[in-house]
């Protein structure tokens, strides 16, 4: 797969947000998921995790969206640049301000605010003040969220070229801190400059956002006519953008300003479309969770492929060293054993130059798919994967050396048996094999038991390749 296709993909996952079709983008992330990790495209996959938990996050499914953001946070720490990681922190502070973790989302934002100050990208910075003027909002300190949103104006300010929208958006923090002081005096300018901003045209979203908050800044002053009037309009912008929550908010003031102004008739009215809109809600958050269980049924793949090597489709490193780490742990206190064996092909870079990398990949899966059937038994205290290249490792939790020397010798004698061959023709595979221990305990750590068992499988190939040694202590066999 090419570079461009790769590029194209990403950027339908970005079309499919904005418009905002989360089924097909969560099934498209699957995908860009899937080839980016086999292409080692970084980017793509940084891009699908991304996108995932946007699309989980919109669904309502804020587990899945989490494991998407740590898993996005987990690979862009070892591939991505700055940017991802403030990607990153943009997305992990709505998940955080979704379940009211306000002071998790503070936190997340100072690191932002760090990190886009450092590197000068001032929208970026802007946006996190904005974003926790907001938070501060939420808390009614709004002292605070005065603060930092005229801040997040300055930083707007700074940015090159010049957004419009940027200083907008920061704009209504700003008037809504105002408004939430009751400093009418400068919320009511503001608010009115803000409504014959032209931007509002291209913006429908902002425009219902500035009528909502021009109503309430007017329910302040006891100008309730005129308060139902700006709702209404806000009512409108919310119903064309398909903002039924925050329609739901404009049709509870509604409601609340016909009860101030005793108007029972158009109270009848506004009280019969709010349980309309209850009703839609309903339906929506039924057919919400449909789709979250239609959806649910991925998540476990989405999993499982983050732990599986594309090519061999065995467990990977990290999750080999996870798991193994844990085993570790429990056997250090108990002082049981854990063995490991570290195995790789000989000749693996002669079976490449002379056959090609394409026979050197059916020759791996080949000798993978030979381990799976000899040496994997338990899917509860065994783990076969993938380290690197040619090099695979089998940990067996509760297994002794000797357990584990019975077990290689019986891959030996099958790899013996069986004849490999690409595009007909046969290719000559052996392995070399190294076991170590964990000394009933005494080595807790992957990288000790891992080492010796690498140590074991060097003295194979130095002896001669195609056998086993056995690492015990300072001495191997």
């Amino acid at each position: 797969m090419t570079d461009e296709l790769l590029a194209s993909m990403r950027e339908k996952a970005l079309q499919l947000r904005i418009e905002g079709r989360y089924k097909e983008l969560i099934e498209h992330c699957d995908i860009l998921l899937e080839k980016g990790l086999k292409q080692q495209d970084h980017k793509a996959v940084l891009c699908a995790h991304i996108h995932h938990a946007a699309a989980f996050y919109s669904i309502g499914a804020i587990e899945e969206a989490f494991l998407s953001v740590d898993a996005h946070l987990h690979y862009c720490s070892q591939y991505g640049d700055d940017t991802e990681q403030l990607n990153g922190i943009n997305i992990l502070v709505i998940l955080y301000d979704y379940n009211k973790e306000y002071e998790k989302a503070k936190v997340v934002l100072k690191r932002g605010i760090e990190l886009g100050t450092r590197l000068e990208y001032w929208n970026m910075v802007s946006n996190a003040y904005s974003n926790y003027s907001h938070i501060c909002a939420s808390e009614s300190d709004y002292e605070n969220a005065l603060k930092y949103a005229l801040i997040g104006l300055e930083m707007a300010e700074r940015h090159v070229p010049d957004s419009p929208i940027l200083k907008f958006r920061v704009k209504l923090n700003i008037a809504n801190a105002y408004v939430g002081l009751g400093d009418t005096q400068h919320a009511g300018p503001m608010i009115e400059e803000m409504l014959a901003d032209s931007i509002l045209a291209t913006y429908p979203r902002e425009r219902a956002q500035s009528y909502d908050l021009y109503g309430r800044y007017l329910v302040k002053n006891n100008e309730f006519s005129s308060a139902l009037k700006a709702f209404d309009v806000a009512k409108n912008e919310a119903l064309g953008i398909k903002d039924l929550l925050l329609l739901k908010e404009i049709q509870e003031r509604r409601c609340d300003l016909c009860e101030i102004l005793d108007d029972r008739q158009l109270g009848f009215v506004l009280q019969q479309e709010y349980i309309k809109l209850l009703k839609t809600l309903q339906e929506q958050e039924l057919a919400m969770t449909a789709l979250k269980l239609e959806v649910k049924h991925n998540v476990a793949s989405i999993e499982r492929n983050a732990k599986v090597d594309y090519l061999t489709r065995l467990f990977n490193r990290r999750h080999l060293e996870e798991v193994a780490a844990n085993w570790l742990v429990q056997a250090a206190e108990a002082g049981s054993c854990v063995s490991c064996i570290a195995l790789d092909l000989d000749n693996f870079k002669s079976i490449n130059d002379t056959y090609g990398h394409l026979a050197g990949d059916e020759a791996l899966r080949e000798v993978c798919n030979a381990c799976q059937r000899v040496l994997w038994k338990s899917d509860s205290t065994e783990l076969l994967a993938r380290y690197g290249g040619d090099e695979l490792v089998f940990v067996l939790n509760g297994a002794s050396l000797d357990d584990a020397k019975e077990r290689v010798n019986l891959l030996l004698a099958e790899l013996q048996k069986k004849t490999i061959t690409f595009n007909g023709e046969p290719i000559p595979v052996t392995v070399s094999i190294g076991i170590a221990d964990n000394a009933n305990g005494t080595f807790s750590q992957f990288s000790d038991v891992f080492y010796r068992a690498d140590q074991a499988l060097y003295q194979s190939k130095a002896n001669g390749k195609n056998q086993i040694s056995v690492y015990k202590t300072s001495v191997m066999q």
